[in-house]
Order: structure tokens, then C-alpha cells, then sequence
């Protein structure tokens, strides 16, 4: 059974005006996508339709929290997500995606399917960073043991004084033969 099948939004034979559908976004959700950035959560979806009779727009109001790594420490990670966003809906002679906000639906579509669009607003509802907070000193909350793992590999680069001393052996050979022919 396609689980995807369960974001489905009914729109014809609904009357003009506002329409509202919840979800409920959890594991079972995330694993619909291959790949997916984000594996578990908890997330609240309310989508309201809004159907008139020249255009359709959905109103997305996505809330909750969703499991992540830390970029830093790589230790698993709590991030809240909060995204509100509005897509138009209009008829056409097959399904198209001209802009972010406008979605073409051929003339015999009857539902659509919002597993795809709920997915990628809660990607694009999460913080570029992962990380842990600070604590109230203004220190990483991260797994210190990782961090002192990760810290053994650092590599330092020189700094630009070493940087500008420093003259790739090539380059020098190649100085050497224009002074010879001088």
C-alpha cells in the first residue's frame, strides 16, 4: 500500500471557500523519501485549501521538532521547525512547477498530493546550522569526547607570513632557468 496516499487533498465535488486538513508527520513519514535529510520527528501540519472558482491556493502552517546530526559533535540533535508558506493551485494541460509558489494541475486532476511539498517545507523550515546551544556561560553542548576526537585531526594552515616566505620548489627551478638565460 502506497503510504503516500495518506497526504492526499480532495478537491473536487468540495464547494468554494476554505477547506482545512491536518497531519500528523512522524518516522513513518520520513521514511517515505530515500534519502531523507531528516529521519524522525514530531511535526503538526495544517493545510487549508482555499477553492474559488478561477484558482485554488494552499495555506501551509507547519510546527513541531525533527531529529538531526549536529554539524559540530555528530551526536544526535533536536531542532525545532516553524515554516508558513502559500501555493497556488491552477489548471492546465499537464502538471508543471513554473515557480516555487505555482503549481499546474492537468484539467482532469481530481486530488493532490502533499507528502513531497510537506517534506521539503520542513527541510527548508530547519536552521542552516545544526548544532547544540550554549549553556548559559556561552559553552558548546556538544559531546566533548567527540569534539576532543575531532580535535587530534585539526589541520592548521600557516599563517600568511609562512604562507608568503613559502615558494614551491617548481617555481623556483623555473626562476632559475630565466636567470641562466640572462
Amino acid at each position: 500500500m502506497d503510504r503516500r496516499r495518506d497526504y492526499d487533498i480532495p478537491f473536487k465535488g468540495l464547494k468554494e471557500g476554505l477547506h482545512e486538513f491536518n497531519f500528523e508527520i512522524s518516522e513513518s513519514f520520513f521514511k517515505l523519501f530515500e534519502q531523507p535529510l531528516v529521519e524522525n520527528g514530531n511535526v503538526k501540519a495544517k493545510v487549508e485549501l482555499k477553492k474559488s472558482s478561477a484558482l485554488m491556493s494552499l495555506t501551509f502552517d507547519i510546527s513541531g521538532e525533527v531529529e538531526s546530526v549536529c554539524d559540530h559533535c555528530l551526536d544526535a540533535l533536536n531542532l525545532d521547525v516553524n515554516y508558513h508558506t502559500l501555493v497556488y493551485l491552477k489548471f492546465g494541460e499537464e502538471y508543471d512547477e513554473p515557480t516555487d509558489e505555482i503549481i499546474v494541475l492537468p484539467h482532469e486532476a481530481h486530488e493532490i498530493n502533499v507528502a513531497q511539498l510537506l517534506y521539503e517545507f520542513i527541510c527548508v523550515g530547519l536552521p542552516i546550522r545544526h548544532v547544540h546551544p550554549e549553556d548559559e556561560d556561552g559553552n558548546l553542548t556538544c559531546d566533548p569526547e567527540m569534539l576532543n576526537r575531532l580535535d587530534e585531526y585539526l589541520v592548521e594552515e600557516a599563517s600568511d607570513e609562512e604562507q608568503d616566505d613559502y615558494i614551491d620548489p617548481r617555481w623556483e627551478a623555473l626562476k632559475n632557468l630565466v636567470n641562466k638565460n640572462k
